[in-house]
């Protein structure tokens, strides 16, 4: 019996129909089961919804959206030095996360993880999230600088800071903190009639008193020009020299998390 004519075409658009659906299945297969985990044991932190709680960021913000699916899975895994987001990695196994992740995919209107999608893991995803936790961690430098909304504000924020410094002006800015400093970002010096040494940002400046912000960035503190005995612009920079500690193998991986904002 002969085949009607272009049946082999409709039949390839089914068979491709099919297998398009079934990948998308098992991409987002254990959704059902990440939910039961999420509310087990993370709404809590983060709320039923990923509204997010005291305890626990919003996990349906622009910070959480901009996570690409590896980032996402690896802070569910390792947690976050320096917040209350603990690891997970010794109570859930990998299938489990990753449908703790999937199901978060979905609380933020998405579809789930995808596992097809090259575009999720970069080729330097690795080194990204080794900068970004030394970034976090060893290296302090987000107790001042902030990035994705995250992070301090003693010194300037880092989202395009590649695009604007380039090779060269990050790697001085990295080694040599001192030799550009931002407009914004000048740095005081007050000697107290003490004789203590006060180094902060200059915030405010009255013809009574000057506002700095202290070197964690928590406090704005008023001192008097009268109850003083000196007060100074700084030609150094407050950020410290960390990055010159650092191996060779970690300043690569700070620099390649700095390129990738």
């Amino acid at each position: 019996m002969t085949r009607p004519k272009g049946i082999d075409s409709v039949l390839l658009r089914i068979i491709a129909t099919v297998s398009v659906s079934m990948l998308t299945m098992f991409a987002n297969a254990g959704v059902g089961e990440g939910q039961e985990l999420y509310d087990s044991y993370c709404q809590i932190c983060h709320g039923g919804l990923g509204e997010g709680q005291t305890m626990g960021k919003a996990l349906t913000d622009t910070v959480a959206n901009r996570l690409t699916d590896e980032e996402l899975i690896a802070v569910i895994t390792d947690g976050r030095e320096g917040t209350g987001m603990t690891a997970w990695r010794s109570s859930f196994t990998e299938t489990e996360i990753f449908d703790i992740a999937a199901y978060v995919r979905i609380l933020q209107g998405r579809d789930g993880i995808n596992l097809f999608d090259d575009k999720t893991v970069p080729s330097d995803g690795g080194e990204v999230l080794a900068g970004e936790q030394l970034f976090n961690g060893k290296a302090g430098c987000v107790t001042c600088h902030s990035y994705k909304d995250q992070g301090g504000n003693v010194g300037p924020e880092l989202d395009g800071v590649f695009g604007r410094l380039g090779d060269r002006g990050l790697n001085r800015a990295l080694l040599n903190p001192s030799a550009s400093i931002v407009v914004g970002y000048e740095a005081k010096e007050i000697v107290q009639e003490d004789g203590t040494l006060i180094r902060g940002r200059y915030r405010n400046d009255t013809d009574l008193a000057v506002q700095i912000q202290s070197k964690d960035g928590r406090r704005w503190v008023t001192y008097f020009k009268d109850r003083v005995q000196s007060l100074v612009d700084s030609n150094e920079s407050l950020m410290p020299d960390v990055y010159a500690t650092l191996g060779a193998a970690e300043q690569e991986q700070l620099m390649t998390f700095l390129k990738s904002l």
